[in-house]
């Protein structure tokens, strides 16, 4: 029975080792099953400011419903730091130094000028709640690239990330485009 078991083994193996694999098996299993891609880190930050964006579309199309614009500054607020953690007001911030890093581009000094020109005049007709969150999505770049460096630099602190957010804008890394007719 054992000489029956041996000469068996002995039959497959021969039989394997001249007639080879099925060819679908030679092909590696990871090579059919690709791994799932990492993204990147400034696709992480674009999904985040695409959760941001999907809230304020809700909380604007709540506000177009009821008629009442009142809560789009608060939500505008609470969006960012529920869903990025920011402190409050901390996208001014970032707006702050991309200005004062700017003052000599011309683009960016005129942007900012017709940009608070239309800002103000939306606040005097009592329409700026209906036009809050186009206004901001004007400083969404600047988000994003902070995003993007809290991803490239998981350990280090705001004052950190604020340093290398502020290399970025110097190294035009990071720009943003007014909008014409706000």
């Amino acid at each position: 029975m054992r000489l029956i078991a041996k000469l068996y083994v002995v039959s497959l193996f021969t039989v394997i080792l001249f007639m080879g694999c099925d060819q679908g098996m030679s092909q590696p299993i990871k090579d059919i099953i690709p791994p799932p891609e990492t993204p990147t880190n400034l696709e992480k930050a674009t999904a985040d400011m695409a959760r941001v964006n999907q809230r304020r579309t809700e909380s604007q199309q709540k506000a177009d419903t009821a008629g009442n614009y009142t809560a789009i500054f608060i939500d505008s607020e609470n969006i960012l730091i529920e869903e990025l953690n920011f402190r409050k007001a901390f996208w001014i911030e970032l707006v702050d130094i991309f200005r004062s890093e700017k003052t000599d581009d011309a683009t960016v000094t005129d942007g900012y000028g017709r940009l608070q020109d239309a800002f103000a005049k939306r606040l005097s007709e009592n329409t700026l709640g209906q036009f809050y969150f186009e206004y901001i999505r004007t400083f969404d770049p600047l988000i994003v690239e902070y995003l993007r460096l809290s991803y490239v630099y998981p350990t280090q602190t705001e004052e950190e990330l604020l340093a290398h957010f502020r290399e970025s804008v110097k190294n035009d890394l990071v720009s943003i485009v007014f909008p014409e007719n706000f």
